[in-house]
């Protein structure tokens, strides 16, 4: 069994994905953890220094700390939201840069954050491109439902649309969860290391894909629940010390507390959470080139020359 790297060069089992994330992450903790939080800084930054901003004029224009609780309050409702946002375009830049981490780490080599980023960066507005396929596809399969249960609702009353929007609601997640794994799972990792375009990279991803979703779902369904408790168990903490803030520092200062509880809950999150579910996804794709393409025979020659 030839193991130049963080798993076994033969078609893969469940328990190698998540161990071979695991040590993905021990072999190159600075590119994986570290660039994660780098990252998701760097994007949440943004909307942290646009609420305090905000809430600052609000203070001033309000006139006294007084005031601050409210202004810097609504400021942490607006962290999340935008957060949200920003987080997505956070999870773009990241999953391109650890799934080329994560192909090198295969290969038992280590990959700087400088070297991920120079590989990757002109592959990033495809990523977005990718991303807004996800974001139309889950508009249309999601929003018509609503919009013909509401129409229903509105010429024949909350009865009847409830009748018919639900079913189509169901519907619609079933269906977008089918083309998740089906096209979508395996697209970035395709995009990155294989140079493709968008459409090309939903193609060959469903092409690799074909016969194999049951193994794809279970396998990230396990890994979401995993990163679902990881997430829990780290945020709850940190969001009750900000919540704590304003009651034992009434007005700016504790609510400044409550914002930058916020930041440091979603900059911890998604260090200890994204460089996992990247390195499954890209073992995943791996694991169906190796099923289908014999791609360990490559990895293997790539491995022995290398050394």
């Amino acid at each position: 069994m030839h193991k130049p790297g963080v798993v076994a060069l033969r078609p893969l089992a469940l328990g190698d994905f998540f161990d071979g994330a695991f040590k993905t992450i021990r072999l190159n903790p600075r590119a994986m953890v570290g660039l994660a939080a780098l990252v998701t800084s760097v994007f949440m930054a943004v909307p942290v220094l646009l609420s305090l901003a905000l809430a600052a004029l609000g203070e001033l224009s309000t006139g006294g700390p007084s005031s601050g609780l409210g202004g810097v309050g609504s400021a942490a409702v607006l962290v999340t939201y935008l957060g949200s946002f920003f987080g997505l375009f956070a999870a773009v830049v990241l999953n391109g840069m650890l799934v080329q981490v994560v192909a090198e780490a295969v290969l038992g080599r280590r990959t700087t954050i400088g070297a991920a980023w120079a590989a990757t960066r002109g592959r990033m507005w495809r990523l977005v491109g990718l991303m807004a396929t996800t974001f139309v596809l889950a508009l249309v399969l999601f929003g018509v439902p609503v919009a013909v249960g509401v129409g229903v609702g509105l010429r024949a009353g909350v009865g009847p649309g409830v009748l018919v929007g639900v079913p189509l609601l169901l519907a619609g997640l079933v269906l977008y969860l089918f083309v998740q794994v089906r096209y979508f799972l395996l697209a970035a990792p395709a995009l990155v290391l294989e140079r493709t375009g968008v459409f090309a990279s939903l193609g060959r991803a469903g092409r690799l894909s074909r016969g194999q979703f049951w193994r794809l779902f279970g396998t990230m369904l396990l890994a979401a629940l995993l990163v679902g408790v990881v997430s829990q168990v780290v945020s709850v903490p940190l969001g009750l010390v900000g919540a704590v803030g304003p009651l034992l520092f009434p007005g700016t200062t504790g609510a400044l507390m409550l914002v930058l509880s916020s930041f440091v809950t979603q900059v911890v999150v998604g260090a200890l959470t994204a460089p996992f579910t990247s390195a499954v996804t890209a073992l995943q794709y791996v694991d169906q080139r190796i099923r289908k393409e014999g791609l360990d025979v490559q990895l293997i020659a790539a491995s022995q020359g290398t050394r």
